[in-house]
């Protein structure tokens, strides 16, 4: 796995803010909740903003999200997906301080939508990572570049001690996702899909906290560079 490191230069976040900086308090305790209400917290990296979504967002969401390459590959996305099933999932979603789904937006194209990245507790984990990004920004960078910035928010904001993720064993792209981020091989196993009403075989993915902060140490002395 340290071969797929070398190959990627890890980033700090370019900033993790809230609606209202002069009142940012966070737990001393990972596991309790902040003095203040969280869902205006806001993740900037290179090229993304990370943020709840509104239902502005809708549409563009039920575009994207409409799409047999997305909803194989997601454990419960619905497909067909309509404006009807983004209105319900934005209207639905947490951001702190368990749970954090935010929406990916992309500088370049005035902030415009383009995918989810989420941290939930699930299969007993503190924190799972998830994310998609729509099929016209595949190849891009942006899963990376939005796994990292959630990863770094999670050892961070949220003092975990480690992140989780799994991938269909198909999904040899959100395989390489993981290990440009630090994810280690877990093991195997099964996961639910709505799209297949069913459960299907999934790699199993861990990043610890002795881990991450190796790799944050190794871009600070420029080995990573």
């Amino acid at each position: 796995m340290g071969h797929h490191l070398s190959l990627f230069r890890f980033f700090p976040l370019v900033a993790a803010r809230d609606n209202e900086p002069e009142d940012r308090a966070m737990s001393e305790r990972a596991d309790t909740p902040p003095d203040r209400d969280l869902p205006g917290t806001i993740l900037e990296t290179p090229r993304l903003v990370l943020r709840r979504p509104v239902r502005a967002d809708a549409q563009r969401m039920a575009d994207l999200a409409n799409d047999v390459g997305v909803a194989e590959n997601l454990s419960n996305l619905p497909h067909p997906y309509g404006l009807d099933d983004a209105l319900a999932f934005i209207d639905n979603t947490e951001a702190g301080p368990a749970r954090w789904t935010l929406g990916l937006y992309l500088k370049d194209e005035g902030s415009r939508f383009v995918g989810t990245a989420s941290l939930m507790p699930r299969d007993g984990e503190r924190f799972v990572l998830g994310y998609w990004v729509g099929r016209p920004y595949w190849g891009r960078g942006l899963a990376t570049e939005a796994a990292q910035a959630l990863s770094d928010f999670a050892f961070g904001a949220l003092e975990a001690d480690a992140v989780a993720a799994t991938s269909r064993v198909t999904n040899g792209a959100s395989r390489r996702v993981l290990e440009k981020c630090g994810f280690q091989y877990a093991g195997q196993g099964m996961g639910p899909s709505l799209f297949y009403r069913g459960m299907v075989p999934i790699d199993r993915f861990r990043l610890e906290r002795s881990i991450w902060t190796s790799l944050k140490n190794w871009v600070k002395t420029g080995v990573g560079a």
